[in-house]
């Protein structure tokens, strides 16, 4: 088995600093087994692997410096395909043929929501890579279960005003149809409603839609001010490209809540549109740990990393600390470790306070709000206009529906 000795000089070499300096040491004995369910085929398939680059990169970093609890850390990754029986099927897999202590996934809201439920069947912590539902951290919260990214609230609480603002509060929204596009609707439906605006329609479209001209041309004659799609992965790829045959572009305003770098770099120019909101942005002049980060990132992968690199690498970081912090592996000591737990700036890799609210385990993490351009860097795809502070986004957590009880 590898071992591994750092100097403070070699850590803070490695752009880790403080967040790392408590694991320097010697790994030995057992491995701590961490299980990822991801899409690594599918409609996101891209968004998946990046997670997986990200965690990966983590499992590294945190190994190179001795560990956790005098223990290395070993990813076993497994594809969901974006389908919740398969996703389930893989977590137990990994549970009970390759006996992981602790769970991570998954990119879709419906998958993530299924492998929560499956990781309390085995009293087992699990951190959410990828969804976004409200429920994840509402009303389907678990003892067991944090979260990462952001909610559909936090999204159109950061960028709703900022939208009735500039264009209008007539909006029209197409959404995917099940739990993801469901929670924004509804969230994008409240903030729109309470700044005085309306929805003047509302399509759900199944999850893989390739034709999107129907809905469309029902948003044109509606004649929105704002219309606000919530496809994903090659789904918004798909849509974007048709908004922009259809010239939608140049009779309204294009917006959303979560937009991916991944998408907007698979798209040809015409298409590359709209106000969204990112949930981490690989180009932050004022935070120096975010440029360390990026450049060890493209050094190891040849490309810029992601939010959604940044989701994989933050939840393997986040284990690590909260396992350190509890001094124990039990699941349970994990969790209420990762209660209140700050993430620091070389991990958070953002301005501004990012940590675990005790109330509902959603991290509070700053919503990116901007719109879609090319920047003198090829891969600067996007300029941010405002850092939302996860505090102000999210919404009071006594108004989430989350009741957390552990075991007794």
């Amino acid at each position: 088995m590898l071992r591994y000795r750092l100097t403070r000089r070699g850590v803070l070499r490695l752009g880790l600093g403080s967040a790392a300096l408590a694991f320097t040491g010697r790994a030995q004995g057992e491995t701590i087994r961490v299980g990822l369910v991801d899409p690594l085929s599918g409609v996101y398939a891209a968004l998946g692997r990046n997670e997986v680059e990200g965690a990966r990169m983590a499992v590294d970093d945190v190994n190179v410096q001795g560990g956790v609890l005098g223990r290395r850390l070993e990813l076993l990754v497994e594809d969901s395909a974006t389908r919740t029986d398969l996703g389930v099927q893989k977590l137990r897999k990994l549970v009970e043929r390759d006996r992981i202590q602790f769970s991570l996934g998954e990119v879709s809201s419906g998958v993530s929501l299924a492998l929560s439920q499956a990781a309390a069947e085995y009293k087992m912590l699990h951190i959410v890579t990828g969804g976004h539902a409200d429920d994840i951290t509402g009303k389907s919260c678990r003892w067991n279960t944090f979260r990462i990214p952001t909610s559909g609230t936090m999204e159109a609480r950061a960028i709703g005003p900022l939208l009735a603002e500039r264009f209008g509060k007539n909006w029209y929204i197409i959404t995917p149809d099940y739990a993801y596009g469901w929670s924004l609707q509804e969230a994008f439906t409240r903030v729109v409603e309470r700044l005085g605006g309306k929805v003047l329609g509302a399509d759900r479209v199944p999850l893989g839609t390739s034709d999107y001209s129907a809905v469309l041309l029902k948003a044109a004659r509606a004649k929105p001010d704002v219309l606000i799609t919530f496809q994903a992965g090659d789904d918004a790829v798909a849509i974007l490209k048709q908004i922009a045959q259809f010239g939608l572009d140049k009779q309204m305003a294009i917006a959303g809540g979560l937009q991916e770098w991944e998408n907007i770099a698979a798209l040809p120019k015409e298409a590359r549109m709209g106000w969204w909101t990112f949930e981490w942005y690989w180009l932050q002049p004022n935070v120096p740990e975010v440029k360390t980060f990026v450049d060890r990132y493209r050094k190891r992968y040849r490309k810029v990393p992601t939010a959604r690199s940044w989701f994989g690498y933050a939840a393997i970081w986040s284990l690590a600390l909260a396992i350190q912090k509890a001094k124990s592996l039990d699941s349970v000591k994990v969790a209420q470790a990762l209660e209140g737990l700050e993430l620091p700036r070389n991990v958070a890799l953002q301005p501004g306070r990012v940590y675990y609210r005790k109330e509902d385990h959603q991290l509070l993490t700053g919503v990116f709000v901007g719109r879609v351009r090319q920047g003198q860097d090829p891969d600067d795809l996007f300029e941010v206009v405002r850092v939302v502070p996860g505090e102000e986004a999210a919404p009071d957590p006594r108004d989430t529906g989350c009741r957390i009880v552990y075991p007794g």
